[in-house]
Formats: C-alpha cells, sequence, structure tokens
C-alpha cells in the first residue's frame, strides 16, 4: 500500500497529458516518495502502473529511482554508522567519508579522484525467497573484504548484494583486487562468479550522490 499521505497523480497526470517534462515530474516524484518514507520498488511499481500498458521510458524510471535514492541518503544522516548483520559502513557513513576524502584534497591542493578510490564487489542476483541465503553470503564477503582491507579502509554494504571498499588508489592496484578475488573465490565456494571492479570517483564532490545512487540501485 502507498504512503496515505504520498501523493503519485503528478505522474499519471504527465503521462495522460503526454507532456514533455515527464522525467523531471517522475524525478519530483521519486524525492517527494523518499521523505516520506515510501519505500523504492513501490514508486517503481507505481511508474508502471502509470503508464497504463505501455512499458515506461528508461528516462522516467531512472529519474524517479536516482531521486527517491538521492533523498534517501540526504535523510539518512542520523542511521547507525554500522550495518546491523555485517558491522560494516552503511551508506550514509560512506557518503560522509567521502565528504572527508574531497575537503581533504582540496586542502591539499588535489583530487580525489586522484587520490581514493572504490572497490566494488556485486554478487550475483538470487531467486525471491532467498533472504537468509542471500544474508549468510553477505556475511562472507564482509569476511573476504576484511581480510584484505584491514587498515583504516572504509568498508561498508551499499545494498543486500553491493559491497565496496572506499581505500586510497595504490590500495586499488591490480594485485590487491586480485587478492580480494581470490579471497571472495575462497569465502563463496561454488558461488557464481562475483563481479568486481574499481570505481573511480567523480571529479567533484557535487558527484557524490549520484555515485552513490547509481550503486545502491
Amino acid at each position: 500500500m502507498f504512503n496515505s499521505g504520498m501523493s503519485f497523480v503528478p505522474l499519471e497526470h504527465a503521462v495522460r497529458d503526454g507532456r514533455s517534462d515527464i522525467a523531471v515530474v517522475a524525478r519530483e516524484v521519486g524525492a517527494s516518495a523518499a521523505q516520506m518514507g515510501v519505500p523504492l520498488h513501490e514508486v517503481l511499481d507505481h511508474v508502471e502502473r502509470a503508464h497504463a500498458e505501455e512499458e515506461p521510458p528508461f528516462a522516467t524510471v531512472r529519474a524517479a529511482a536516482l531521486a527517491w535514492v538521492e533523498e534517501a541518503l540526504l535523510h539518512q544522516v542520523d542511521a547507525s554508522c554500522e550495518h546491523p548483520l555485517t558491522s560494516l559502513s552503511t551508506v550514509p557513513h560512506v557518503r560522509s567519508r567521502l565528504g572527508d576524502v574531497y575537503r581533504g584534497a582540496e586542502r591539499d591542493g588535489k583530487r580525489a579522484a586522484d587520490t581514493h578510490a572504490l572497490v566494488v564487489v556485486e554478487l550475483p542476483r538470487l531467486d525471491p525467497g532467498n533472504e537468509l541465503e542471500q544474508e549468510l553470503r553477505s556475511l562472507e564477503v564482509a569476511e573476504a573484504m576484511r581480510m584484505v582491507y584491514v587498515g583504516d579502509e572504509t568498508v561498508a554494504q551499499l545494498s543486500p548484494r553491493r559491497f565496496a571498499a572506499l581505500v586510497g588508489v595504490e590500495r586499488a592496484d591490480a594485485v590487491t583486487v586480485r587478492l580480494l578475488a581470490m579471497m571472495l573465490e575462497q569465502v563463496l565456494g561454488d558461488e557464481p562468479q562475483v563481479r568486481l571492479w574499481v570505481e573511480h570517483l567523480p571529479s567533484t564532490s557535487d558527484g557524490i550522490a549520484s555515485t552513490l545512487a547509481a550503486l545502491t540501485l
């Protein structure tokens, strides 16, 4: 059920009237939904329903989803810095740490993108109903990442399937990333191959929200 205080009418009207700024309306609706505590999956369900029998344009879905995530991040400043299951850092804490990185780089006359990076791990998607297995795999990934990044790096769980370590660029080198891949293979056993990549930071701090939004989807 949708939050009774949340109105999705603007998007329905925009679609019905064939307006050219539907993506803009979707963004406003997504941000408002996050403020009201409406879950993201309900917002995406509404975007589909607003388009009746037609598949909603990717730009509209993306606008609603990114706006929801960005707004949700802004309103999670009081959330715990630690994930209750894995004890990894949470998204709000990563956002805070990234802010520190950019401020430090600016103070030193450097670019944060040249000093730090995010090493990202993504687990394969499981069939619905396997939440317990997903949580167990999260614990295994957390163990592997902690074995590799044992210093002051920030290791976080961004979503049920995605994890990231905020590290100095020297710790995002091919050797260290390969070591992490080997540790993941060891703890996950015969699990399907996980995705592992280095996410370069945006050139300015203005891109932090959109980068995290993309990684948490």
